[in-house]
Parts: C-alpha cells; sequence; structure tokens
C-alpha cells in the first residue's frame, strides 16, 4: 500500500510540474512585500471572517492586487471589503473586471470566480509604498470529520514578492483554545506556532519567506465548538496524515521534474521488485495486479491476527503497532475484556469534562501471550480505578511506543510461527523466514479479503457472506485501516442485523462509528509523534488536502 501511494506521489509531482511551468503567472513588479499578517475569527457553523493586511513597497508597474484562494470544494467566498493606509474603503463592484486600466481600477475591488476557485482582486491605484488591508468571509472553512472538527487551509502561498514576515492569528469569539480543546500545527516555512495571552492560537515566522515557502496551516478542535459545520467525507486522522505525509515542496518538484526519467525507471524497478516475492525453496513468484485477485471474504487463518500481521509484514506491507493495537482493543471489547467510553475524569481538572477512556475488567482477561502482554502494558498505566485514560495514554506516549514496539515484535513472532507450523512459512538457506508456495497463495487470498472489505457494501459480492463473520471482519478492517468504511457498509447491507451486531459492543447502531472513532484516538494516543501540538516548532515541508493556496500579489 505504501509503494503505491509513493509512486501516486510522484506521479502527482510530475504532472504538477508541467502544469506549474504551463501557468506560471506574469506578476507585476514591487521592490518587497515587508510583512502580510491575518486575523482569522473562526464562527460556530464553521466559517470565517479573515482579516488581511500586506504591506507592498515601491510598486511600480501593473493594475491590482489579487489573493487566489483554490481547491474551495465546499466553500465560499463573499463580503470582501478593501482599504488602503488612508484610510478609504474600496467599492465592492458585482463583476470583476481584470482589463480595466490602473485608473478605472483605483479604490474598487471585486470577487472573481474562476475554474479553480476565487481570486480577491482590488486596485493597486498610485503607484509607490501602500498598506492594504482586506477582508471577506470565507463560508466552510472548518468542517466536521466525524472524530474531531477542523481545517487544513493554505494561507500563504507563491506571491508577486515573497514576504519578509507573516503572522496569523487564529481566534473565535468567547473561546479560548489551548491543548484541551484545540491543536495547532503548521507547513512550509521558518517559524513556530503558539498560544496567545487571549487564548487565541499564533503562527509567526522566523525569517523572511523564501520563494518556494508558504504557510499550510492544520487546526483540529473538539466538535462542540463547531455543532453546525458542514460534515466532510473524511476523517480528521486522514486529513492529518495528508498534512504530514505529502510532500509539497516546490523545490521537490523542479528536482524531480530534472530527474524525472530516471525516476521513472526507478519506480518501475520498484514496481517490479515489490510484486516479486523468493520462496521458501528458492523459486520465485510474482504477485498478480490489484484488478486480477479475486474478491475473498473468508476470514483469514480463522481470524488469528499475529498470523496475518506476520503474512503482511511477509508481503513488505508495513502496519503500525497503533493499529495492532486497536485491532485488539476491538476484539476485547466485543469478548468483555475492556469497556471503552467516554466519562468526567475528575482526577484531572484540567481536562475537559468527559475523556476517552479504557476501562479494564480484571475479572475477565485474555488467555493468549501475545494479549496478555499488550494487556499487561495497559494495566501498568492504569489509576487505581482500574480505567486508563487517553491523556495518560499520551503523558506515557514515549515509554509506551519502546514497549508496544517490543509486543508488535513479540505478535510477528508468534504470527511466524503459526505461520510455519500451518505450513504456509518455513525458513530458507539463510534462516529467514520467507513464504511457501501454500502460504502465497494464502497471501493472495488475504488481499482478495482486503478487497472484499472494501467493497463489501456490493450486494453482488456479499450473496453469501455469513453475518457471524462481523465481528472478524471489523478486527481485521481495523487493522488494515478501514474499520469506519467497513462499518458504514454493514449498515448499510443489513440495517437490522447491524442493530444486534452493536449490541454485542454495548453499543447501538448510532454509537458504534463512535467506538471505533474512540479506538482510533485511544491507540493512536500511543505514538508520541500522532498527536498535534498545542504550541511548537513548524515542519518545513506539507502536503496536499488542502484548502486555500493558488498564489497571488501584484499584476
Amino acid at each position: 500500500m505504501k509503494s503505491n501511494n509513493k509512486k501516486v506521489l510522484i506521479f502527482s509531482a510530475l504532472l504538477t510540474i508541467l502544469l506549474v511551468f504551463a501557468t506560471t503567472p506574469v506578476f507585476a513588479a514591487e521592490d518587497a512585500i515587508p510583512s502580510i499578517r491575518l486575523d482569522v475569527s473562526l464562527q460556530e457553523n464553521g466559517s470565517a471572517v479573515i482579516t488581511e493586511t500586506w504591506d507592498v513597497r515601491g510598486v511600480s508597474s501593473g493594475t491590482e492586487y489579487y489573493k487566489a484562494i483554490n481547491n474551495a470544494d465546499g466553500m465560499n467566498v463573499r463580503s470582501l471589503l478593501v482599504w488602503d493606509e488612508t484610510g478609504t474603503k474600496f467599492k465592492t463592484l458585482d463583476n470583476w473586471n481584470t482589463n480595466l486600466s490602473r485608473a478605472e481600477k483605483t479604490h474598487t475591488s471585486g470577487i472573481l470566480k474562476t475554474s479553480k476557485g476565487y481570486e480577491l482582486c482590488w486596485g493597486i491605484g498610485t503607484y509607490g509604498d501602500h498598506q492594504y488591508t482586506i477582508q471577506y468571509t470565507l463560508d466552510g472553512l472548518v468542517k466536521d470529520y466525524g472524530d474531531y472538527a477542523g481545517f487544513y487551509h493554505q494561507f500563504i502561498s507563491e506571491l508577486s514578492s515573497a514576504p519578509q514576515s507573516a503572522s496569523i492569528k487564529i481566534s473565535m469569539p468567547n473561546t479560548r483554545f489551548d491543548g484541551n480543546n484545540a491543536r495547532i500545527s503548521a507547513y512550509g516555512f521558518k517559524g513556530e506556532v503558539g498560544n496567545g495571552s487571549d487564548g487565541s492560537f499564533t503562527v509567526l515566522s522566523s525569517k523572511a519567506l523564501g520563494n518556494n515557502d508558504y504557510v499550510n496551516v492544520l487546526c483540529r478542535f473538539d466538535r462542540g465548538l463547531f455543532p453546525s459545520a458542514s460534515t466532510a467525507n473524511m476523517s480528521f486522522e486522514k486529513l492529518q496524515k495528508s498534512a504530514e505525509n505529502a510532500n509539497s515542496n516546490l523545490g521537490l518538484y523542479i528536482t524531480l521534474g530534472i530527474l524525472g526519467a530516471i525516476i521513472v525507471i526507478i519506480i518501475s524497478l520498484i514496481s517490479f521488485y515489490y510484486s516479486r516475492f523468493k520462496l521458501a525453496d528458492g523459486t520465485t513468484v510474482r504477485l498478480p495486479g490489484n484488478n486480477k485477485i479475486d474478491v475473498n471474504w473468508w476470514v483469514p487463518f480463522e481470524g488469528s491476527i499475529p498470523a496475518v500481521y506476520s503474512m503482511m509484514k511477509l508481503l513488505r506491507r508495513d502496519i503500525s503497532y497503533e493499529k495492532l493495537m486497536g485491532a485488539y482493543l476491538i476484539r476485547w471489547q466485543e469478548a468483555g475484556y475492556i469497556r471503552m467510553e467516554e466519562r468526567p475524569n475528575e482526577g484531572n481538572t484540567k481536562k475537559p469534562k468527559k475523556e476517552e477512556a479504557i476501562l479494564l475488567n480484571l475479572d475477565k482477561t485474555p488467555d493468549q501471550e501475545v494479549e496478555k502482554s499488550l494487556y499487561k502494558i495497559l494495566i501498568g498505566i492504569a489509576d487505581g480505578k482500574d480505567i486508563l485514560w487517553t491523556s495518560d495514554i499520551e503523558k506515557h506516549a514515549k515509554k509506551l511506543q519502546e514497549k508496544l514496539t517490543v509486543w508488535a515484535e513479540e505478535v510477528k513472532q508468534n504470527g511466524e510461527n503459526e505461520l510455519m507450523r500451518l505450513g504456509a512459512a518455513a525458513t530458507n538457506q539463510k534462516g529467514t523466514v520467507s513464504l511457501t508456495s501454500f502460504g502465497f497463495e494464502q497471501a493472495v487470498k488475504i488481499i482478495g479479503f482486503q478487497k472484499y472489505l472494501m467493497n463489501m457494501s456490493k450486494p453482488r459480492e456479499d450473496k453469501t457472506a455469513p453475518r457471524e463473520l462481523w465481528g472478524d471482519y471489523l478486527v481485521f478492517a481495523t487493522l488494515f485501516s478501514i474499520g469506519e468504511q467497513v462499518l458504514k457498509s454493514m449498515k448499510a447491507l443489513d440495517p437490522t442485523h447491524f442493530d444486534s451486531f452493536a449490541g454485542m459492543y454495548g453499543c447501538n447502531s448510532y454509537s458504534m462509528i463512535y467506538l471505533l472513532t474512540m479506538t482510533n484516538h485511544i491507540s493512536g494516543a500511543a505514538s508520541p509523534n500522532s498527536g498535534m501540538n498545542g504550541a511548537g516548532g513548524v515542519s518545513s515541508v506539507g502536503g496536499g488536502g488542502f484548502s486555500g493556496g493558488g498564489g497571488g500579489g501584484s499584476r
């Protein structure tokens, strides 16, 4: 899966290079843009009133300034106001005409709808030094992602001159942002994020932005702060991964463009390599393309998590220890070993009223060795009432990472032993565990099982799948990071059975998806790198999936 993602990213980068060089705008000239300051006031419905102050120096050509907002799916820009350093308010025109002269555009502004989104435009007026202030409302900035509300937005991108300094203040009336109800990260420039004394978030550059720098901001909020925000079609976890994993650095695109031919060859070789496997007897086989693998709804290895986890490792498809832990938490919830719920944390007054937690049932504990090991790790940080709070998991995340990494290796070893007992794996001449021909057949079936889970809602593929397998389906869907998708498919396929299925986990049909969301939050908290900062540094690169951006400046 990771290999496929990398290929898509590199292909997208090469395509972007062609688009960049084909559509590079012709900017007018100014000596510099000393600073850009943004004030972002968030509203409960997810909209934002954004005020930007641009200091510009030495404008000597062109007729207008503009600010582009692209990737605006589900968003709307309205209520544009512009004024200059003299306090003169510009007249907002219903239709903006970029072909008008500088004199005709003086003290006027307007919103230009483009195929990519919007352009906020205003006349340059006289040449020289200016301070322009623009204010506009951006509807749909904050969305409800199911687990959290939030946004990933590019506030500053390619301009006619790179700003020497940039700052952003993000606030909300009658609300103080802190690490308990909101998190923030920023990407694409040298600087830092922090908390203002008034309860706002601040984003500040620490040095002048370069021509290829940009300011992307990722914010996560408690859903209750935005009760009427529009619903997104993905989880916040996916949005965050998009921000953290993808790399949209323009310099990288240029490098990839120069080395494009070499990269294509390397990709072909890597693709060829990753589809080939040397079996324990020395023979070589090649994994069929995904479209040639038959859908398979039978649960592999009678539901053994270690066997499937180890098989995925042998297929060079990594699974994080957080997802491995999450799969066990789902199985334990149904078995009655634990109960996951949101409840008041009376022992921590700094936390919100309610907090996600695991209630350990010491009267009924797992009996498999790898499960005992995980249960012991969790008991070690539970409070005196056998409750494991998410805040405690976050607090001990670094130590947990060490222990869970060792535990994941134990699961892998256990799985390899099971595969060898079943004849699906064996040691080769070098003593390394490898697949047998029978094991390779089972590996193909596991990929077919993944295909079934991902397309489970198609009735033609589900006619004979027994409903009693749904419990194992959910466990492995969690392992494969598609749990929420599978739950929605189950509910669509058989709403009546879904009600009784949810009851096995102590849930109703409405709260079942939240159980999975809670599982992801709790297991994800065990990773020191999974949380977003209330305050901290800025990553130098950021990724796809953001709204906004698209350039701007004088022209």
